[in-house]
This record gives structure tokens, C-alpha cells and sequence, in this order.
């Protein structure tokens, strides 16, 4: 049994399914009592009573025995949307913001993403480096063990697949799974340049991720800019996602109902805004494939904006995943467990459907084996210290 570990004295709580959860799913949500957990370095080998595990397996030369002493194991929690890589502080916009300036005022005068992108491309790679390993280190204290990182803050192609390197780079020294994302964050001035680099470079980003994610917005690409980046990468097979309608409906989610059979869109990001068109358009995309609506409740929570209609989405089929969107300005959040407190509060959500945003539905968007506790799938737990899981929703003090 070298190179096996086992977890004993576990009560776990984990969803097994082969499809992302909607809602009300609790036929697919298993609660397993005083059970034990098999595992080596790749996957998940077995589960079931000390003694099940005991009667098949020689546990005599185990590399560890786990004792959780009969507390709550999750699967690996996973932050499906985060932007780690930056350096610098935008305190400034925060007081800003409190006095009444918008995001788009501050991103207008020369804030915002600008400014957070000078501090970060004047910083040196070791520095860099350094700060986004620490940043993750907090993630990884509040249990979450798989998260995806998006470059961002450079807009030079070149210095962003820098980044994208970087974040490849840091994967190797922590002990969590990390997935990193091509992000196209907002459109240099001079824009036809900027494509050239990206066609010239599509190759190499695409050896080096299989997510590409672009920022549709007023202060960043518009729907034409948009369609010429696809255009671009259409033959890379890429993976693609969205930050949409945060302030606005931009457009962008019924005119992708068009381009759902040419490109692998996986998920569209914020959702603050929702109309009906855009539902009936998100519903059309599901019917072709598993299009996920990424919520994101910490940026209306920083921002004080109003929260994305998370029951809607439900009731109409959309799947769903919860993160934080840690970045620069407008979400200096990094606990999952705070994300699921916003949701349960503000967007009603049932603490089991929560649970699914967190574990499962991320893996399935992220391509992982992840988020079930489940024989063949990545040995990552989220061990939490407590009696009664439903105080992981409720309280923020263990």
C-alpha cells in the first residue's frame, strides 16, 4: 500500500452525478456517517466503512492514516473565476467609489483595469511571482483547493502570455490544482495591432491553455471586437467564456446563440442584468450543450450593486457556478465559504444547491475530475472542522 492514504472518522457529503446539478438534486447529494476514504496521489480508490475498506485492502503499510474525528468532509471546493495576477492596491477607487464615482467613471478617467495594469506590468517576474503565490496561499487556507487564475492585467499579447506562463509556473510549487485562462481584459488603442499579435500567438496560448475569456463591456471589447477575436481563434479549439451583462444587457448573450455550434462556449461570467431575451437564449444554448452562468455575488456585495437573479437561472435550467472574482477593484474576496453566506442571504439559494455551485458544477466547467468524492476522481477534500455542515453556509468564524 505504499504510496495510499487513508481518511477514517469521516462524515462526508459530496454530490455524484454524471451532469452538472440545477437544483433540488438531493436524490444525487449522498451523506455517508463515520466512513473512510482510500486514496493515492491520482484518484480516489475506494470509500465505505473502516472495516468495508479493512476486509479488501492490506492497510498495514499506509503512508498515512487521516483521523478527522467524525467531522464534515466536502470535495474539493474550486473557485471557477478569479483574477489573482496583479500587482498594486486600488484603495483610492474604493473611497472613490464611496463618494459617489461609478466603476465606469473611475475606469473612464483613467482608473480601474489602466491603472491596475501599470503596477502589474512594472513589477519584476520574481516579484510577481511572490505576490501571486501568497495571494493563493490565503485561497488555500479558507479550503479552497482548485482554482483558476486568468492573466489580464498586461494587454500586450506578448507580456500576457508572460502572465499565462507565470501562473503555469507558480502551479508547480503549491500543493493545489490551479487552472490557468487566457483573458482578453480590454482593447489597447490600437486594435488591429492587437489582433495580429493574437493571430500570430494563438498557437503558442493554446498549447499553454484551453480557456479563453473575454471581457464584453462598455469600458472594455465590444460585440464587433468580440467576433473578430472568434473569428481569430476559431480553428484553436478553445474553450470559451464571457464576462457579460455586469451593468448592462451589452447584446452579447443573443447574438452568441449564433455562434454556440462554431465555438465551444462553456459559460457566460456576472449576469448582474438578466432580460428575457437573454433567457430564452441561454436556454437555447443548453439545449445544444451545458452552458454555465457564472455568479459572482462579492462583486454586487463590493460594488453595491443589486445581485444577479440566481433563482431565474434555476428555474429555467441554466446551470450554475458560484466564485468569487477576486481581482483588483471590484472584489477583494477570496473565501468560497463567504460566497456561499452572500448566496444563501441574497440569492436565496438552498444550501445544498450552494454546495453544487461550489464542488461539482466548477468541475465540470473547469474539464476537471473534481468536485464528488468518488472512486476515480482527484483525491482533493475540503476537511471542515465542524459537527453540523450546515454551519459552513452560516458561519464565518471557524
Amino acid at each position: 500500500m505504499k504510496g495510499y492514504n487513508l481518511v477514517v472518522n469521516a462524515n462526508i457529503i459530496t454530490y455524484v452525478s454524471d451532469k452538472p446539478i440545477i437544483k433540488n438534486s438531493e436524490d444525487s447529494l449522498i451523506k455517508l456517517k463515520n466512513s473512510s476514504i482510500l486514496f493515492n496521489n491520482n484518484e480516489i480508490i475506494d470509500i465505505g466503512s473502516y472495516k468495508e475498506i479493512k476486509s479488501k485492502y492490506d492497510l498495514n503499510k499506509l503512508d498515512n492514516i487521516i483521523d478527522v474525528n467524525n467531522n464534515w468532509v466536502f470535495p474539493s471546493l474550486i473557485d471557477c473565476h478569479t483574477h489573482l495576477l496583479f500587482a498594486g492596491s486600488r484603495v483610492e477607487e474604493f473611497i472613490l467609489r464611496q463618494k459617489g464615482y461609478s466603476y465606469q467613471d473611475i475606469a473612464k478617467a483613467g482608473g480601474g483595469i489602466k491603472y491596475t495594469v501599470n503596477k502589474t506590468i512594472n513589477e519584476n517576474y520574481n516579484s510577481l511571482k511572490k505576490i501571486l503565490i501568497d495571494k493563493i496561499r490565503l485561497f488555500k487556507e479558507s479550503n479552497t483547493k482548485v482554482i483558476e487564475i486568468k492573466n489580464g492585467y498586461a494587454i500586450d499579447i506578448q507580456k500576457e502570455i508572460e502572465h499565462l506562463e507565470l501562473i503555469i509556473d507558480v502551479s508547480k510549487y503549491l500543493d493545489m490544482v490551479i487552472v490557468p485562462t487566457f483573458l482578453a481584459h480590454i482593447p489597447p488603442s490600437d486594435f488591429e495591432n492587437y489582433l495580429k499579435q493574437l493571430e500570430s500567438n494563438a498557437k503558442k496560448i493554446r498549447e499553454l491553455t484551453q480557456f479563453f475569456d473575454i471581457f464584453i463591456d462598455k469600458t472594455a471589447f465590444t460585440i464587433e471586437q468580440t467576433l473578430k477575436i472568434l473569428k481569430i481563434l476559431e480553428h484553436y479549439n478553445f474553450k470559451f467564456r464571457f464576462h457579460v451583462n455586469e451593468f448592462e444587457d451589452d447584446g452579447f448573450i443573443n447574438k452568441a446563440v449564433e455562434l454556440i455550434k462554431d465555438y465551444d462556449i462553456i459559460s457566460f461570467d456576472h449576469l448582474l442584468v438578466l432580460t428575457k431575451e437573454n433567457i430564452e437564449s441561454l436556454k437555447k444554448m443548453n439545449e445544444v450543450k451545458d452552458v454555465f452562468g457564472v455568479i459572482m455575488p462579492a462583486t454586487s456585495w463590493f460594488l453595491g450593486k443589486n445581485y444577479a437573479n440566481a433563482k431565474l437561472l434555476q428555474d429555467n435550467g441554466i446551470p450554475i457556478c458560484l466564485a468569487t472574482d477576486y481581482n483588483a477593484g471590484s472584489s477583494n474576496v477570496f473565501s468560497l465559504q463567504f460566497i456561499a453566506n452572500l448566496a444563501a442571504i441574497y440569492l436565496k439559494l438552498d444550501i445544498h444547491d450552494i454546495l453544487a455551485y461550489l464542488t461539482i458544477n466548477p468541475a465540470f466547467l473547469l474539464n476537471l475530475r473534481a468536485g464528488q468524492i468518488r472512486k476515480g476522481f482527484l483525491p482533493i477534500f475540503s476537511f471542515i472542522n465542524l459537527k453540523d455542515y450546515r454551519e459552513f453556509f452560516f458561519s464565518l468564524t471557524f
